[in-house]
């Protein structure tokens, strides 16, 4: 009896150590997940903040080739860390995000030193190509003046043989000439034209930077490459944001008629968030590794897709399916990047009216 009444006794305190153990999940899984999104949201601010100081950096003339490598490397970490998160993982996504907030560490002090060394230098750079050569221009002018004044006083009281009124036109050649020459640094600035038009690009190129052989028949797990493109020519340092998304022939695509700033994105989720910054009058290409994973279901006849993976990133898509297209003849999905722009003035990012894709045949053997 005492045997049974040992037995029992641990058998209670088991249970209540598991209930315990089961009360502390919940707390340790929120904290965790509270963790995660604090550490997000100060990874997503250290962005901004350091891309307001680059675009800052960039308006004063600065090359900001090296802080855009930087703000791309902390971008990718963030996207992950986005997508950690998505799939609660939240270990992760602390991980990611202190990660992207060390890469950008001493970032905006950087930023703001090119800044004041592009600003003096913009300042010496007038002082001597507007300022000292417009100076030299008038005084050309004026001692040329001042020479035929001379030449001409001289002539008058017959120290000069030669009347200088026989060269005037040479000699005005020659002043007017020179004062060009001296004034030709302001000058250049002059003769530069206002830019007009305003946009960005995005664009798709295969594996050889051709827009010629773009994966169409794939396979499961088998990898593709392609390359994407984005041009900026807004006038200013662009924050992108490209929505990767996929979608069968019966779900919404993206509009792609009518003005850029009306057009609607599609409805679908987006898979996966790759960010990217861009200077003006720069182009970025990020070279793009996929594969999808996927099972043919005969008796429903179509295809199961599971995940997506992009660049070693797994994607889930366990609730995607792409049914026979009679017209097409085959298994038709369609990959696609949608691009969005961040706006300052209303803290968030904007469709921004473009996107890319390829339709894909996903071969059922």
């Amino acid at each position: 009896m005492s045997a049974f009444k040992h037995m029992l006794l641990i058998s209670v305190l088991i249970i209540f150590l598991f209930v315990c153990c089961l009360n502390s999940v919940p707390e340790a899984l929120l904290s965790d997940e509270n963790e995660a999104e604090q550490a997000i949201d100060t990874a997503r601010q250290t962005i901004i903040d350091c891309y307001e100081a680059t675009a800052k950096a960039e308006s004063e003339g600065a090359n900001i080739t090296g802080l855009t490598i930087r703000l791309n490397e902390a971008g990718n970490l963030f996207s992950k860390a986005l997508l950690a998160r998505k799939n609660k993982d939240y270990n992760l996504a602390t991980q990611l995000a202190s990660e992207c907030i060390a890469k950008l560490n001493g970032f905006i002090d950087e930023a703001n030193e090119l800044s004041e060394k592009a600003s003096n230098d913009r300042y010496y750079d007038f002082i001597y190509n507007v300022v000292c050569s417009i100076a030299g221009a008038v005084i050309i002018i004026c001692v040329g003046f001042a020479v035929w004044i001379t030449l001409k006083r001289r002539y008058s009281n017959g120290r000069l043989r030669v009347n200088p009124e026989n060269y005037r036109i040479i000699f005005l050649i020659v002043i007017l000439a020179s004062a060009l020459f001296a004034a030709s640094p302001a000058l250049s600035r002059l003769q530069v034209y206002p830019r007009t038009e305003f946009f960005s690009e995005l664009w798709i190129l295969d594996s050889n930077h051709q827009s010629e052989n773009y994966p169409s028949n794939i396979s499961s797990n088998q990898n593709y490459k392609i390359y994407l493109g984005i041009g900026n020519h807004l006038g200013y340092c662009a924050y992108y944001m490209v929505k990767v998304k996929f979608r069968n022939q019966t779900q919404p695509a993206p509009e792609s008629f009518g003005s850029i700033e009306s057009r609607l994105p599609s409805t679908l989720p987006s898979l996966f968030n790759i960010t990217a910054f861009v200077a003006d009058e720069h182009i970025l290409e990020i070279p793009l590794t996929f594969s999808f994973n996927y099972t043919w279901n005969k008796f429903l006849s179509r295809v199961e897709l599971s995940g997506l993976r992009l660049n070693n990133v797994w994607l889930n898509m366990s609730n995607y399916t792409v049914s026979w297209d009679n017209d097409k003849r085959a298994f038709r999905g369609f990959l696609f990047f949608e691009m969005w722009l961040y706006n300052t003035e209303v803290n968030n990012f904007q469709y921004h009216g473009r996107f890319v894709g390829l339709w894909l045949n996903m071969t059922a053997y």
